[in-house]
Order: structure tokens, then sequence, then C-alpha cells
């Protein structure tokens, strides 16, 4: 998955990923002079959770879940897949607090995506805002260049569609044929 940076001394909002061999690092922005650093930071961590969710319905599909049915994990799943579509319009209209309360979503992707939103609102920069809806279709779509990173991922298990049942053992003895070699 994605990890974001925010270079200090050199104004830039930066993404990283592992690979095989190494990491990889892009720029992804440049960042405005006397910008908040600790609102920055806010940014570039939900970038890191929003990378996160995308990367479990890749790692975690819901064809690998029992079942699809209402309330299933299977369902859950495939709920925060089809979540994707919404990203781009939560981060440009994130819920905001009002009288003391604020809607939290129940979906990490799409929770991610108003955490993302709010940050850019407190830092008020068009450019940067640009280049964070950029870099959140590129993490939810075109992988170009990213998709050697999923070599460092673990996958879950086959699915249990996709699994034979186990042979039963045999109801005769068997009878071991060969020669034992002794060292």
């Amino acid at each position: 998955m994605t990890r974001y940076c925010v270079d200090p001394v050199r104004h830039g909002l930066i993404a990283t990923w592992g690979i095989s061999e190494g990491d990889l690092a892009s720029r992804i922005a440049t960042l405005p002079t006397g910008a908040d650093l600790p609102a920055l930071l806010r940014l570039a961590d939900s970038l890191g959770h929003l990378s996160e969710a995308a990367w479990r319905t890749y790692t975690h599909p819901a064809s690998a879940a029992g079942s699809l049915e209402p309330n299933t994990e299977g369902w859950r799943r495939e709920q925060e897949r089809n979540a994707f579509g919404e990203v781009t319009d939560v981060i440009t209209q994130p819920n905001l607090p009002q009288d003391g309360m604020l809607d939290v979503s129940y979906s990490p992707l799409v929770e991610s995506a108003h955490r993302i939103g709010r940050a850019l609102l407190a830092l008020d920069n068009e450019d940067l805002t640009e280049a964070v809806l950029a870099e959140a279709a590129a993490e939810l779509g075109n992988l170009t260049g990213r998709a050697r990173q999923a070599v460092l991922l673990s996958r879950e298990g086959a699915s249990p569609l996709s699994r034979s049942p186990p042979t039963p053992p045999p109801t005769e003895p068997v009878r071991a044929t060969g020669a034992v070699l002794r060292h």
C-alpha cells in the first residue's frame, strides 16, 4: 500500500511504496509555503488510510468470503469495493461537524475520504486539492507504477468456492511398500 510523507524542507507531499527490492517514491504535490505542518501530516495520514482500505479490497475480495448475502463479510467487502465511485465526491464535499456532532462512515474507505476532504479544507489550497484528487484516482483505479507493490501484500487464502473438500481417510488399512533407507 502507498505511504504518504511530508517533506517540510522541500515543501513536498510524497507517495512511497515498497516493492520486492526497495521502495519507490513519487512527488504528489508541491506544498504551500508556510502551510500548517500538523494539517499536512493529517492529510498524509488520511491518504495512507485510504490506500490501506483500497488495497484491502484487492487482497481480501468479496469472492473470497463464504457468502455475499446481506450483512455477511462478503457483502461488506462488496460494499467497500463499490464505494470506490464515491471517493472523489466525498473528498470534495466531506462531512463537517454540525452542532458539535460529526457523521462518521462505517466504510474505512469512505471515512478516509472524508478525513482527506476535511484536511484539504483546512489547508485551503486549490492546487493541492487537485493533486490529491488525482492521487486518489490513481490509488483507486489506474495503478500505473503501483502494481509492483502488490508483491509485498498478502492475499487471503483461496476462496471457499474454489477449494475441494478434504480427502476422507482410507477405510482399509494401507500397506506400505518399498525399501527404507538408513543413514
